[in-house]
């Protein structure tokens, strides 16, 4: 009898050690891989509209972590990357908004349309590091398709369409190069109401990978300024199908119109020859040019072309 108590108990002996295994890989997973098991993209951190400058560090520290973070991603998983700068670049742009304008924002936007000569920035950081990678040949053109080949169109945030006032729940980027919308989910929504056009410097929106119409018509106006040529930003009205569309585009020396959210780069014999090429391009009935300008000069223009 005591052999077989014996015998009885000896394979319960034997159920402990793979128990102990067991054990120890949820503990050694548990403590070591858990960042491996992620539900899904970082959440990038929210700045408070009137941010002390303790919590505007912290903040920049965290978008440096986050952009890391993203640097490292393995090339199987591009598409999250891509939605990931989407999203914190999202983030960026409208922290940076609340930062510059703070309570007064929507005067101050209004202040910055009748000044808007000094968003171009020729020779700044961003713009000189911007043109070491345009290929060598015709610069014009190919900054044009660089450009289009590497940057997104954005809506401006917090802006009040025909449908209503935008809750940024979403953002939707366009996809210049392979000609798609592709929406991103947001953590927070903000509504404000009635806001004109809000106007980035060049190096804001190379650092957000895109930006609206006059964004990219004051980069790149900026970018050729800097290589020596003649460029304004062209502020003009479209007529088209009974809609009303303020609209800006690029003009380089007289002879080249830039139109980076439709894709058009134009060539002609003077502002007139452009104009007329351009409105048959996006088939308007009517285009009213409302001002230009440079870095060194403002015009407010009143012609039509039909």
């Amino acid at each position: 009898m005591v052999v077989e108590a014996t015998q009885r108990k000896r394979p319960k002996k034997w159920y402990i050690i793979p128990i102990i295994f067991i054990a120890l890989f949820i503990v050694i997973d548990n403590i070591f891989f858990t960042e491996y098991y992620s539900s899904g993209p970082p959440q990038p951190p929210v700045l408070p509209q009137n941010a002390s400058g303790e919590e505007l560090q912290n903040y920049k520290e965290k978008i440096e972590d986050l952009e890391k973070l993203l640097s490292t991603t393995q090339e199987e998983n591009e598409k999250l990357l891509m939605y990931q700068k989407l999203y914190i670049n999202s983030q960026k742009r409208s922290s940076l908004i609340l930062q510059r304008y703070s309570s007064r924002i929507e005067r101050n936007i209004v202040e910055d349309q009748r000044d808007m000569g000094k968003f171009i920035t020729p020779g700044s950081k961003g713009i000189t590091e911007l043109n070491a990678k345009i290929p060598e040949g015709n610069y014009l053109e190919n900054s044009y398709k660089y450009i289009i080949d590497n940057f997104y169109y954005y809506y401006d945030p917090f802006t009040r369409t025909t449908e209503g006032t935008q809750e940024w729940t979403n953002i939707k980027a366009y996809d210049l190069k392979n000609n798609k919308w592709i929406e991103v989910q947001l953590r927070d929504s903000i509504t404000l109401q009635n806001f004109p056009d809000i106007i980035f410097y060049p190096d804001e929106t190379i650092e957000f990978g895109g930006g609206d119409c006059e964004d990219f018509a004051i980069l790149y106006s900026s970018m050729a300024i800097t290589k020596g040529y003649l460029s304004h930003v062209y502020i003009v009205d479209i007529d088209k199908d009974g809609l009303e569309i303020l609209h800006a585009i690029s003009i380089v020396n007289n002879k080249i119109l830039v139109d980076i959210p439709s894709k058009l780069y134009i060539e002609g014999n003077g502002v007139d020859d452009l104009f007329n090429k351009y409105i048959k391009a996006i088939k308007a009935q009517k285009i009213t040019i409302i001002n230009c300008f440079n870095n060194e000069e403002y015009s407010n223009i009143k012609k039509t072309y039909s």
